[in-house]
Formats: C-alpha cells, sequence, structure tokens
C-alpha cells in the first residue's frame, strides 16, 4: 500500500496550554482528517507527545479520532519525561517544541512534511491545492497566518461549521511584510495614522505603517497593491523616496492594472512628488506599484527596502483623461542612507543571492520535501525558548538552495487564538516577554542574534546548519501508538 503524500507533525503535551488546548487541537485533528477525506489526499498525523504529564491522560485518550482512519492516519510518539529531563532548561520550559518536532519529521512517513501547530485549520483552497500533488522538492512553502476568535464550534457542529467561523472571524492576517489587522472581513485593513486619504487601501506588498522624526511612512520592497475609490475628477499623488536597497540610483517605478498590464511607468529620483492620473471610466479598483529596484542587502536591517511612501493623496485633476499616466511633479534630494540603520551593507556586491523570506509566523506553516529536511538536518534544536528558530531554518533553507515559494490567499491556514501570553499576539506580546524573561531561559533575539545569522548567511550564501547527524533523537527507541 503506498504511503502517505503529506505528513504533519505536530508537538503537544496535555496540560491546557493556551486554555481549551484539547478544543483546539480537536478542530485540528477534525479538519484535517474530514478534509483530506474529502480531497484525497494521502496523509498522516504525527503527534510528538513531549515529556506528557503524570496528572493528565494521554493525547491518544483525551482526543477523538476518526473510526476508520481513510485517507489520512494518525501516530502518537511519546517522549519521555526522563528524554526530556536531560537536556537543559527542562525545568523551565516542559516542552522543547523545535526537537519535538524533529524526532517526529525523522519519523514521518510522507513525501513531503508539513511542520505545523496543534491549533490550526487549513482553508479547504488550500487543502485541494495539495491533493493535487504538484508540490517540488528543493522548495520551501510558506503561508500567511489568519488568527481566528476562540469561540470556535462545539465539534459536533461538524468540520463546516468550523470552517465558515474560520472565514467569518478573522482578527489578524501574519503575512511576509508584517502583522495586520482584520477588520469586517478586509484583510490588511488601514491602521490607525496610516498615510492615506479615505478611499485607498493598502494590500498586498505593503509594510505596516512606520514613522521617524514625525513623519509617518511605509515601505515596499518589490511590489504593493493599492486598493481606490477614487472622488470625481481627481488623480492621486504620492510622496515618495528611493530607498536604499536601490544604491542611490534613480528607481523605475511602474503601475500595474487589476489584470497584471502596466499601464503607466516612471523613473523616481530622490525624494519626489508623483501624480497618477486615472482614465476618466474607471472610479474604483485596484493597482499594484512596482518598484523595481536592485536587491541591494542592509545592516542591520534585514528586510530589502526599494520605496518609502510618505503618503497618498487625492488632488483635483488639471485635465481629463482617457490613460493611465504617472508623471513625476517635483524633486528633492532624498536621506542619505548610509548614515542610517538601513546602511547597504558595503560588501552587497558579494552577496547575490540576498532576500526577505516570509518567516512570519513561520512555525506555523513549513513545508519542504521529506528529503530536504533531511538535508537541512531539521530546525536548530537549541534547549531554548523556541521563537525564531522557525525563521532562522527558513533563512538556512534558501542558502542550501531551497527556494521559498508562498502560496496565497485563499491558499491560507487558519490559526485558533488562545490565551494572551501563551503565543505572539500584539495584545499579548508584553505578557509573553515578561513571562519569559521570569524564567531566566534563552531567547534567540530577532535583531541581534537572527539578524546576525541572517547576515553571516548572506556573506557566505551557504546555510547554517547547526545540528549533528543524530538529530531529531536519532537511534532513540520512542514508544509509537497509531489511532
Amino acid at each position: 500500500m503506498p504511503g502517505p503524500y503529506i505528513s504533519v507533525v505536530v508537538a503537544a503535551r496535555n496540560d491546557n496550554h493556551g486554555g481549551n488546548m484539547l478544543g483546539r487541537m480537536q478542530a485540528f485533528l477534525d479538519s484535517w482528517a474530514v478534509q483530506s477525506e474529502r480531497c484525497g489526499l494521502p496523509s498522516e498525523i504525527v503527534v510528538v507527545e513531549w515529556n506528557p504529564p503524570d496528572s493528565s491522560p494521554r493525547l491518544m485518550e483525551a482526543l477523538r479520532r476518526p473510526e476508520k482512519p481513510g485517507a489520512c492516519a494518525v501516530r502518537f510518539i511519546e517522549v519521555s519525561p526522563g528524554i526530556h529531563a536531560a537536556l537543559p532548561n527542562s525545568v523551565a520550559i516542559p516542552l522543547h517544541q523545535m526537537i519535538a518536532k524533529n524526532a517526529g519529521i525523522r519519523r514521518s512517513r510522507g513525501q513531503f512534511v508539513l511542520a505545523s501547530n496543534i491549533d490550526v485549520v487549513f482553508s479547504p483552497e488550500l487543502m485541494r491545492f495539495l491533493a493535487e500533488r504538484r508540490l517540488e522538492r528543493g522548495v520551501f512553502y510558506r503561508v500567511d497566518r489568519c488568527d481566528v476568535a476562540d469561540d470556535i464550534p462545539d465539534p459536533a457542529a461538524g468540520v463546516d461549521a468550523l470552517l465558515e467561523h474560520c472565514q467569518n472571524r478573522m482578527l489578524r492576517v501574519f503575512a511576509a511584510e508584517g502583522t495586520f489587522p482584520v477588520r469586517d472581513g478586509e484583510l490588511r485593513s488601514d491602521q490607525e495614522g496610516d498615510i492615506a486619504d479615505a478611499g485607498i487601501g493598502f494590500g498586498r506588498g505593503w509594510n505596516p505603517v512606520e514613522q521617524q522624526d514625525g513623519r509617518r511612512y511605509r515601505w515596499i520592497a518589490s511590489e504593493g497593491r493599492v486598493f481606490f475609490e477614487r472622488p470625481p475628477g481627481t488623480a492621486m499623488t504620492m510622496v515618495a523616496e528611493v530607498g536604499p536597497s536601490n544604491g542611490g540610483e534613480p528607481l523605475p517605478v511602474e503601475v500595474a492594472d487589476a489584470s497584471g498590464t502596466v499601464v503607466a511607468a516612471a523613473r523616481v529620483e530622490g525624494r519626489c512628488r508623483v501624480r497618477l492620473h486615472f482614465p476618466d471610466s474607471v472610479e474604483s479598483g485596484v493597482f499594484t506599484l512596482r518598484a523595481g529596484g536592485r536587491g541591494i542587502p542592509l545592516f542591520p536591517e534585514h528586510r530589502l527596502l526599494h520605496l518609502r511612501v510618505h503618503g497618498l493623496r487625492w488632488e483635483t485633476a488639471q485635465d481629463s483623461s482617457a490613460d493611465w499616466r504617472l508623471e513625476v511633479v517635483e524633486t528633492e534630494p532624498g536621506t542619505d542612507w548610509a548614515a542610517t540603520l538601513q546602511a547597504p551593507v558595503p560588501e552587497a556586491a558579494r552577496m547575490p543571492n540576498a532576500r526577505c523570506l516570509h518567516v512570519n509566523a513561520s512555525g506555523d506553516f513549513t513545508l519542504l520535501a521529506r528529503d530536504d529536511w533531511f538535508r537541512m538536518r531539521g530546525y536548530a534544536e537549541f534547549p531554548i525558548w523556541p521563537v525564531h528558530v522557525d525563521g532562522l531554518f527558513c533563512y538556512a533553507a534558501h542558502h542550501a538552495g531551497i527556494h521559498e515559494t508562498v502560496l496565497r490567499d485563499p491558499l491560507c491556514m487558519f490559526h485558533i487564538e488562545h490565551l494572551s501570553g501563551a503565543g505572539w499576539t500584539p495584545e499579548g506580546e508584553q505578557a509573553l516577554h515578561t513571562r519569559v524573561a521570569a524564567l531566566r531561559v534563552p531567547v534567540l533575539d530577532f535583531d541581534t542574534d537572527l539578524r546576525g545569522w541572517i547576515q553571516q548567511m548572506r556573506r557566505l550564501n551557504a546555510p547554517a546548519i547547526f545540528n549533528l547527524e543524530n538529530w531529531g533523537l536519532a537511534g532513540v527507541e520512542l514508544p509509537e501508538r497509531e489511532g
């Protein structure tokens, strides 16, 4: 009998971490099992039960599994308290999540392995895509994560009710460019104190609002989508500045319509005011602003920053137009980036493979061929608080020649909200930091540690491999049950 196409690996222990843990995990199991059956997706869920507490039943007993495995098998692999106790920080950290996932990845049977978490639900469109079996070796796949309200329906209501809840109760989206609120079902809704007039909204590609010296702005790396409802007789004026990733050279800027066709273009220098004219017949819609920059890496900034936009405003059009037109109205010297924290790297010419990857919430969805996981020797097995270890893996994979592909909405996953401070949320960020600080355990800091490793891998264009060949508890016999 052929093995599974995909193995989904998660790590857990029955300690009610985050509140209603079993309810969230049941939603994950039910939704994957039912949808994989509907799609005809041969798969398995590998649950690594790490350091199970004596005070609670094992997860296999606490959770309801499908009566008939069908397209999806569920395997429970147990890592004993004794194995856990032999690792550093075992008292402060009861679950070494990345080491646990590595144990599951090593013992997986699928052609492809998805490292995920116990409280996520995958969209029907994503499940159908996976069932088409178009995944490629040498690629790692990422998706956006959409947080949803925690008042999920009772399991008896069925998976369709759960999916409807997820579609209609989204709170925020974790995208490559940052984390954005969702309001009235609109992803990446405008932020408080945004840089645009009413009737102008920001979509994929725009970084969140930032502020310096009292001025607000947004960055784009290569392109950003703009939604608009245009007041009659107006043009759109943009105050824009060439970013440091273009090395001080003029920046080609294009406007593409909803079909992706380039309809207007201009060259931007320094800081300037640019005016976009619309055809008289175009009153609303979406366009994409494209910045064709050189991709020069920066440090300590890890992003690629081609165009900084300080404002998008409506102004009365001086003449009517039958076509799109982009014109530079005023130009002045731009920022001296060499004197900022966004300075180009001196050895940038020797960093041809520098990329800014989608590592936001990457621990919830990182999908590779099983052979590629083994080539990378899994996640770095640091016995520390596990934040940013997943992002470190993505950059290592990229510099090992495993290329990132981001699957776009509606191919997404939904993450069920949990108690503040149990994981990262904007509202619970301070509570999480306070909790981790009280534990006195090491943490991989994004601004220093992760950016430093990114810089090293960019310089060498080589991956940082942290584990020996015995990664994932190789050679350790772990009890396993299948349900």
